[in-house]
């Protein structure tokens, strides 16, 4: 399972794309990277998404860190990401998903 996820979005968050970060929360990742279109959206579903999963019970505990750049390339996003492998010590374990 992938230490850090970064999304890139080719198109504006809505209710429809839950599923994909319901995928996403499911790897367990320790940081959530979005990038593209409508990226604070999509960081700010991640957010709230974690916290329904945690209250609810379904997921006790459900948290990553997130993170959006809303004026950052795809390349910079996935720099940023080996980096926070880096200072955590990790091997540079990131995951690119398209939407």
């Amino acid at each position: 399972m992938p230490k850090c996820v970064v999304l890139h979005s080719t198109t504006a968050y809505s209710e429809a794309h839950r599923p994909v970060l319901r995928e996403i929360i499911r790897l367990d990742p320790d940081l959530f990277a979005a990038v593209g279109v409508d990226c604070r959206e999509w960081e700010a579903a991640m957010d709230w998404l974690c916290i329904e999963l945690d209250t609810s019970g379904e997921k006790p505990g459900a948290f990553c860190n997130t993170t959006s750049h809303p004026d950052e390339t795809l390349s910079e996003v996935i720099a940023f990401a080996e980096q926070w492998c880096d200072l955590k010590g990790w091997s540079r374990d990131v995951e690119v998903t398209e939407i």
